[in-house]
């Protein structure tokens, strides 16, 4: 990891920065107009400040900082977006009452995902502590086993989303996109096209078991599950990292490709659902 990137990592700087900054001291003045309480003033300021400190964009490029700063925003939003869902879990809300939690929560994905795509050397301890850290600060709130898992299991998703994108490198006559953030409400993953067909919804699971099980969840509701599809990689074989060894890549990238070809090439889009 250069010194870059261990600088924007580093809690104590991210923080001194953002809380002595002129955007945070006139956010802070400005929200004393508002009627809202302290802490919210003092996340209001942060969510500004971080914004505005992540710096001149060309095009969607950000510097490591940047990408840190990005995140630093995000989690003030984030992490009320997690207890929100939580408490529409318990008694069972409807998919509508969620969306607006489940955005805020597909904003910050996208926000975690764009740092860990042009910082390739991040371990994924090194993201998992900056997020888990940086919550603290920010929401003055100890993470709690929910919070925990949200992002633990956001990152691991991450890692095989990457480790997808890897081995479509090896594959003749495929290209893809990412995906928005609307669409990652309605659950895709990735875009796939093979030999000019349309881009094709993936939703990509970390495990064969969990492969399974949605596309049973799809097929008893009606839908074609073929869009879903397992990434073929385990834990395990990311050691530390975000990214697999290249010869893995290659090596897994053949039965991968039956999977999307089978997904491309199946049912029309008009019988899918993204999610599952």
């Amino acid at each position: 990891m250069n010194e870059t990137t261990k600088n924007a990592l580093d809690i104590g700087h991210i923080i001194q920065k953002v809380g002595t900054s002129e955007a945070y001291t006139l956010a802070r003045n400005e929200a004393m107009s508002h009627e809202i309480g302290e802490s919210e003033r003092r996340r209001r300021a942060i969510r500004i400040a971080a914004t505005a400190l992540k710096g001149e964009q060309k095009s969607d490029y950000l510097t490591p900082e940047g990408h840190a700063m990005n995140i630093t925003a995000q989690l003030t939003t984030f992490g009320d977006a997690v207890q929100e869902l939580e408490a529409l879990n318990q008694y069972q809300a409807r998919h509508s009452e969620k969306v607006p939690a489940l955005k805020k929560v597909a904003e910050f994905n996208h926000a975690v995902k764009a740092m860990i795509d042009t910082n390739p050397s991040l371990k994924f301890g090194e993201v998992l502590s900056f997020i888990l850290s940086m919550n603290q600060q920010v929401n003055r709130a100890h993470n709690g086993p929910e919070f925990e898992y949200q992002v633990r299991s956001i990152l691991v998703g991450m890692r095989h989303e990457i480790a997808v994108e890897q081995m479509l490198g090896y594959m003749p006559d495929v290209e893809y996109r990412e995906t928005t953030v609307d669409e990652d409400l309605k659950g895709a993953d990735i875009f796939v096209s093979i030999n000019g067909s349309p881009m094709t919804a993936i939703d990509i699971k970390a495990s064969y078991e969990t492969a399974q099980r949605a596309k049973m969840k799809a097929a008893e509701n009606g839908y074609d599950s073929s869009h879903i599809v397992w990434s073929h990689i385990n834990d395990d074989d990311f050691g530390a990292s975000f990214r697999i060894p290249h010869d893995l890549a290659m090596a897994r990238s053949a039965a991968l490709y039956d999977d999307l070809q089978n997904a491309v090439y199946s049912q029309p889009a008009s019988n899918r659902r993204y999610g599952s």
